[in-house]
């Protein structure tokens, strides 16, 4: 039939095909398969219940069928807390629940929605895939451990790494209901995300989320992940010295330092604590604030201080500061030590009063009462960071779908009321993912009990986790001798904290992080390894291990690479500039040797191991060939805590920040000639230009207020 034959019928099905276009553009074409797209990823769901997402870039494909056929399909678009996006959705024939498949507009995210309509089985969850893309490298964070990252397994909480050679990677996790969300890959091959099987039943309205992020690049795949969750809780990243734990140096009696649950028994507990604030100050390494564990409350069958098992039973008796430790109470110790506090807290044991005069769950307290009683208390006393420890073990309430939010989200609106920061320790990758829930969540602790080099793999890998997530890792305590772990902890941007013997303190090592205020001088990003690492290990090569943090002053970008041996036989990486993600040439500086050399477009580092570890500042050589270091006596030397800002706009600008009794100091950089040094404010001395390593230097005072800028021009 042709329509010139039949005009009528022609504008009849004319006008029928108009409706139709009208009907789809608003999500009413039931009647066909529908498909939704990005660049990188498109999403499928069809009239027989299947359904798929593509990787348009690398070719993978994630199947699977909805439990019946759907009785129909639509699309729709709209606007979530993350962007606009593009929604594929069925519809069961009997009205109970709804899959949806979100793509948005312009980033590489895929979000899957099971939504109940009326009260339904834990049963059938969306998405359930058939497989996973064959060939691809694996990493996942496991259930134990601070999370612990672990290659070629994926955790059952998620979130889950699939990555291929080319770098082409996805993430994969919940999206909402951490605390009781299950990700398992069962022995067919096919895997799910669901709400926990112990959880038998799902009242009617009831969603649960599934997020994918897909990019090429592991760190931008991870970043893209942690950023749409983070959108989606509502929780902006907090700033890296966002309270006095980021911003300071502070002293940890956690355990493995040398006050945990010990102290010189001359001067009591008390009165050591306050002897350690002394000696920093007399070494003129002034503390920002001090942590107290769980020595200074009552634990255990005999509500003692002293009661320091891991068992059940050796939870808190009573979250207060101990009568013989501290006879006038907390809040006189605070008094006089004049630093704000950190307090570690438990689970709460069995033989507590807490379980009769508060609402329980399982062995934490989910009572409001409670958790106001206890923030006004910590805040009276000039505590500043609560510390909730044994997240992964005792300190869980019983698995519902109501109680372990109940227990961080009352803990969370108690602190944030009295303005204090929580701090998660020994966290499973669920507590990870529900901080982006909880503004006053803004560190985390990725690694073990008291850091060193055996813990250095594994705080870098877990901080991946906690970096896209905007928490702030934290490497625990270590001694202030250790000078690779304190590169590490500065470059980290997280807390630094040193738990040293009195009399034992390297005052060297720790100015190399600080101002002579205490102040952290530290990069914008966490220390993260790079992409290629995690070929290598998930490879089994082993190869040595190479991460980065960046500070970003607009258009110059401030590289810090830290590297160190992973075998026996490594004594030297070689890193490219491509693989660092850096397209012009950088100086690359030496921090150990103070040496340097130019590095063109395309080029290499050579980092040679010294003392077990290398670590090197690349800085962007301007088209006059200038490129600023900063203050190479620092870790950081290119800190916006003591640069507020550089510019390249022709010549080098820097604006540069001193504490209240500096009044010098030294900033460095690359000239391929003698360069002109001058200051706007505060003034410019012995300036001195070596021929041979086109290395300057000048020593810059500051002006009344504690400033100086400089300009660094070319001759």
């Amino acid at each position: 039939m042709e329509f010139a034959q039949y005009p009528r019928a022609g504008l009849l099905l004319a006008s029928l095909g108009a409706v139709l276009c009208a009907t789809q553009a608003l999500g009413q074409n039931p009647a066909a398969d529908q498909t939704v797209k990005n660049d990188a990823l498109q999403a499928t769901m069809r009239l027989d219940g299947s359904y798929e997402l593509d990787f348009l870039s690398a070719g993978w494909k994630l199947e699977g069928h909805l439990p019946g056929t759907p009785a129909d399909v639509r699309t729709t678009d709209g606007q979530d807390k993350i962007g606009h996006y593009h929604q594929v959705a069925a519809s069961s024939k009997d009205g109970s629940r709804t899959d949806e498949i979100r793509v948005y507009d312009t980033l590489p995210l895929a979000l899957f929605r099971d939504r109940r309509s009326t009260p339904s089985e834990n049963m059938h969850p969306f998405p359930i895939f058939q497989r996973l893309p064959d060939g691809l490298l694996r990493l996942g964070f496991q259930r134990k451990n601070f999370g612990f990252y672990e290659f070629g397994k994926l955790g059952p909480e998620g979130p889950w790494l699939l990555f291929d050679k080319q770098n082409h990677s996805m993430v994969i996790s919940p999206a909402d209901h951490f605390m009781v969300s299950s990700m398992d890959e069962l022995p067919d091959g096919s895997v799910d995300s669901r709400i926990i099987s112990t959880i038998q039943r799902l009242p009617a309205g009831f969603d649960h989320d599934t997020l994918i992020a897909a990019a090429t690049g592991i760190n931008r795949a991870f970043a893209a992940w942690g950023s749409a969750l983070l959108a989606l809780g509502g929780k902006q990243r907090p700033a890296n010295d966002a309270d006095v734990t980021l911003a300071k140096l502070g002293y940890w009696t956690d355990n493995k330092t040398t006050y945990y649950y010990t102290f010189d028994p001359k001067l009591g507990y008390t009165g050591t604590l306050l002897a350690v604030r002394d000696e920093f100050k007399r070494l003129g390494v002034p503390l920002g604030y001090m942590q107290l564990d769980s020595w200074f409350y009552p634990k255990g069958p005999l509500s003692r201080w002293d009661a320091r098992g891991d068992t059940l039973e050796f939870g808190e008796d009573e979250y207060r500061a101990d009568k013989e430790l501290f006879p006038k109470g907390l809040e006189a110790f605070h008094s006089a030590l004049g630093l704000p506090m950190v307090t570690h807290a438990r689970w709460v044991s069995p033989q507590s009063p807490y379980h009769k005069e508060f609402t329980m769950s399982g062995n934490a307290v989910i009572d409001p009462q409670f958790w106001k009683s206890t923030a006004d208390y910590l805040h009276d006393a000039g505590v500043v960071t609560y510390e909730q420890d044994w997240l992964d073990e005792f300190a869980q309430t019983m698995p519902n779908l109501s109680d372990p939010s109940s227990f961080l989200s009352e803990m969370a609106s108690a602190m944030t009321n009295d303005g204090l920061s929580i701090q998660y320790c020994m966290p499973l990758p669920s507590n990870y993912m529900a901080s982006t829930l909880y503004p006053a969540v803004q560190t985390i602790r990725t690694s073990g009990d008291g850091f060193e080099r055996a813990e250095w793999d594994r705080f870098l890998y877990d901080s991946r986790m906690a970096s896209a997530l905007g928490l702030w890792p934290w490497t625990d305590a270590f001694f202030s001798k250790d000078m690779g772990s304190l590169v590490i902890s500065t470059l980290s941007a997280g807390p630094v904290g040193v738990g040293d013997a009195i009399g034992e303190t390297n005052t060297r090592n720790l100015m190399a992080a600080v101002r002579s205020d205490a102040v952290i001088i530290k990069p914008d990003t966490s220390l993260l390894p790079i992409d290629e690492i995690y070929k290598s290990d998930a490879l089994g090569e082993h190869a040595p291990m190479v991460a980065t943090a960046v500070t970003d002053f607009a258009n110059l970008q401030i590289h810090y690479v830290f590297a160190y041996p992973r075998r026996a036989s490594d004594s030297q990486v070689t890193v490219s500039l491509d693989e660092l993600g850096i397209s012009g040439s950088v100086f690359a500086f030496n921090w150990v040797t103070h040496e340097g050399r130019l590095v063109p477009p395309g080029g290499s580092l050579i980092m040679e191991f010294k003392d077990g570890w290398a670590f090197q500042v690349l800085s962007p050589v301007s088209q006059d060939g200038l490129a600023l270091l900063g203050d190479t006596e620092k870790i950081t030397t290119l800190g916006k805590a003591r640069f507020a800002a550089v510019k390249d706009d022709g010549s080098l600008s820097a604006t540069i920040q001193f504490s209240s009794d500096e009044k010098m100091r030294s900033i460095s950089g690359y000239a391929s000639h003698r360069p002109t040094i001058t200051a706007t404010a505060g003034k410019i001395e012995m300036v001195s230009y070596d021929e041979q390593s086109h290395i300057f230097a000048a020593q810059v005072l500051p002006n009344s207020s504690q400033q100086a800028e400089v300009q660094i021009r070319a001759r």
